[in-house]
């Protein structure tokens, strides 16, 4: 793909909502891009000469969409986890089908999940690829990322064949190390290590991944599902601000504490989690404990490739399990008070700009739109009906769809312009999944 950026890009008369504090929000705003970065914001900034003009008014830009975890080869696999009931539905109908992808399969399903998460506004996510059956699952994952344009933190799962993890463990951690030297820096897709899950690879495995994910300075993230593994790393002395645990519905209060004392967050994907059953004020009590939420789709086979409906979806979680708080303890009819409620329509959108950027190791240069940040931005318009009143953060969260993403730009490249993809193609994602389709499950698609 042509990365080339232009000289420079600004952004005129849009409301601008920067998620920086020093910074806020500022109507009819300019945002001046040169190469990769955010230069200057404000006002009324001057254009250089070469500049492209893009025409914000009447649109909202906000930070690009951050997705903190997603596993992206399960795109092709849309509709059939919609019913699924409980994990042991998912161990028998979706997960197993990963033995059946092949690497050819993987940069297929990779592919048209970008394309899609771009075309809706979420220009990063982690991608939480636990289907690196053969060094080449990997290889093609990377390749299929690379064409989209989209920037990816590729967390290479250590968790493979159940039968076979220790003895794959070492071509595994080899592999990593190979791919840590080969992507650099500046690359838009990033390493990084999703851990064997401790209920299957056992803490002297985990143990070695970390240890060599820290050599190599790369985040890691984890599934947390079972209790009290976030207090065994706690207590192995392997936690730290560079682990993701995702989920973590039954973490205890002192787990928590752990978390906010290195500096770490959690990803929720609430969507799935809700619809499984599962305990959801987990997330009221992190952000409470100063552990910072963000959010992601988890399984595409589920839940659409679509984070405003998890900001909406994630505010009325939290409301509901405050307002059942507030039932038990016999403050009924409702009534604000010091302290409740506490979710707020603005924290949906800091969950998927300002925290997931530090849920993937970025958040000192991605999450925010100010001076020196990378350009990932998206404008959204706000439609024929007219823009919310109130906070415009609540607009962004609760009236605005996939389909109001007009504009998407990717490290000061423009990747979608007035609702049309500039590079990819919607047809050739499409034709990915359906070949996908094919292959593993032997079915033509009907459309």
């Amino acid at each position: 793909m042509n990365s080339a950026t232009p000289r420079a890009l600004l952004i005129k008369g849009a409301l601008v909502l920067t998620m920086d504090s020093a910074l806020g929000d500022i109507a009819h705003g300019d945002v001046l891009v040169e190469g990769k970065r955010i230069a200057q914001v404000g006002a009324a900034l001057a254009a250089p000469p070469d500049a492209e003009i893009i025409d914000g008014r009447g649109m909202i830009l906000i930070p690009g969409l951050i997705d903190s975890h997603t596993h992206m080869w399960q795109a092709p696999l849309k509709g059939l986890g919609v019913g699924l009931w409980g994990t042991p539905d998912y161990q028998k109908h979706v997960f197993p089908l990963r033995e059946k992808f092949t690497p050819v399969d993987m940069h297929d399903a990779c592919f048209a999940a970008g394309t899609e998460m771009l075309d809706n506004g979420i220009t990063t996510v982690l991608d939480f690829c636990h289907n690196t059956m053969t060094p080449a699952h990997a290889e093609e994952s990377i390749a299929a990322h690379q064409r989209t344009g989209q920037r990816v933190l590729f967390s290479y799962g250590m968790l493979g064949g159940f039968s076979t993890l220790a003895a794959d463990h070492p071509w595994r951690l080899a592999q990593v190390r190979e791919l840590a030297a080969g992507l650099g820096s500046d690359s838009l897709v990033q390493l990084g290590l999703a851990l064997g899950s401790l209920e299957y690879s056992g803490l002297d495995l985990v143990r070695t991944e970390i240890e060599l994910g820290r050599a190599l300075g790369l985040p890691m993230t984890f599934h947390q599902n079972p209790p009290a593994q976030i207090r065994q790393l706690g207590e192995a002395g392997l936690l730290g601000g560079d682990l993701l645990p995702v989920h973590a519905n039954l973490a205890a209060d002192d787990e928590l504490e752990m978390l906010a004392a290195c500096g770490a967050g959690i990803s929720f994907t609430v969507e799935g989690e809700f619809g499984g059953g599962r305990a959801m004020n987990i997330i009221g009590r992190a952000h409470r404990a100063g552990v910072t939420p963000s959010l992601g789709i988890d399984i595409p086979s589920r839940v659409a490739l679509d984070l405003f409906a998890q900001m909406r979806l994630t505010f009325q979680v939290m409301r509901a399990e405050e307002a059942l708080a507030e039932r038990i303890t016999g403050r009924w009819p409702l009534a604000r008070h010091p302290g409740t409620p506490h979710a707020e329509p603005r924290h949906m959108l800091e969950y998927v700009t300002v925290n997931a950027a530090r849920a993937v190791g970025r958040g000192h240069e991605l999450g925010r739109i100010a001076p020196g940040f990378l350009a990932d931005l998206v404008l959204l318009s706000t439609g024929p009906y007219s823009m919310s009143l109130g906070d415009p953060a609540a607009h962004v969260a609760f009236q605005s769809t996939p389909a109001d993403v007009d504009t998407v730009i990717v490290d000061g490249v423009v990747r979608k312009r007035e609702g049309r993809l500039t590079a990819l193609d919607r047809s050739d994602a499409a034709h990915a999944t359906r070949r996908v389709r094919e292959r593993v499950l032997g079915v033509r698609s009907v459309a």
